[in-house]
C-alpha cells in the first residue's frame, strides 16, 4: 500500500512541474510576442520550455498507465493463482488423487 501511495504522489508531482514547465515557457514565449517585438531568443526559449513541459507531462501519464497496468497484472496473477488452488484441491478431493505414489502388492 505504501508503493502505491508513494507512486502516485511522485507522479503527480512530477506532472504538476511539467505542466508548471509549459506555464512557465508559454509566458517567456508570449513576452517574447507581445512585449518585445517578436523576439526570436524569448519565443525560442519560451517555445522549447513548453515543449519540454509537454514533454515532462506525457511521460508521466505514459508511466501512470504502466503503474495501472503492472498492479492490474499483479492482481490478476494472484487471483488466477488462488483459483488454481483451489480447482486442484478441489480435484484431489474429488477423485481420490494424492501427491504421493502408493505402492502396492500386486
Amino acid at each position: 500500500m505504501a508503493r502505491f501511495i508513494f507512486t502516485r504522489i511522485l507522479l503527480f508531482i512530477i506532472a504538476v512541474c511539467g505542466w508548471a514547465l509549459v506555464g512557465f515557457g508559454t509566458m517567456i514565449a508570449g513576452r517574447g510576442v507581445f512585449l518585445y517585438a517578436m523576439d526570436p531568443v524569448l519565443m525560442g526559449t519560451g517555445g522549447g520550455l513548453a515543449i519540454g513541459g509537454l514533454l515532462v507531462v506525457a511521460q508521466t501519464l505514459a508511466a501512470r498507465v504502466q503503474v495501472v497496468t503492472a498492479e492490474t497484472t499483479a492482481a490478476i496473477l494472484a487471483r488466477l493463482d488462488a483459483q488454481a488452488k483451489a480447482t486442484v484441491s478441489a480435484l484431489h478431493r474429488n477423485t481420490g488423487l494424492r501427491a504421493t505414489p502408493r505402492q502396492t502388492r500386486d
